[in-house]
């Protein structure tokens, strides 16, 4: 019986800067499927989205996350840091087939450093956007 050695991916600065690019899809996916039930806006975890990023970039699935510890905590940060600028942005503005789209964002609340964000779809003629908070 021999000792298992598992190799931890490391975050680097690509797959950091990626974050915003995923964060920014998500936001798409997600109002889009709120389109046909009337609703406008959507709830976003930074934690949910951390364990996104690792599947789609090394398959590691929720699961693991005690045998890549780490990793998880690394991208929960950067996830974390990434929505915590959106919310001082007030916005996220995202291109997608020549149109842009434009949501609100703000602090829907924050549970053991796990980061909710409500994001709203503002249409292009409103003049309405959620301050942002200090």
């Amino acid at each position: 019986m021999g000792t298992h050695v598992s190799y931890e991916p490391t975050l680097t600065p690509s797959i950091k800067s990626s974050i915003s690019a995923l964060l920014k899809e998500t936001i798409l996916e997600s109002c889009s499927r709120q389109e046909g039930r009337g609703r406008r806006s959507v709830l976003i975890s930074s934690n949910s989205l951390a364990s996104r990023i690792v599947y789609l970039r090394w398959g590691i699935r929720p699961s693991q996350r005690r045998q890549y510890r780490n990793l998880f905590s690394e991208v929960r940060e950067q996830c974390r840091e990434l929505f915590r600028y959106y919310v001082n942005q007030g916005e996220v503005v995202s291109q997608k087939e020549g149109t842009e789209y434009r949501y609100g964002v703000y602090k829907f609340d924050e549970v053991r450093g796990n980061l909710i964000l409500g994001i709203v779809y503002v249409d292009a003629d409103s003049p309405f956007l959620p301050k942002p908070s200090n």
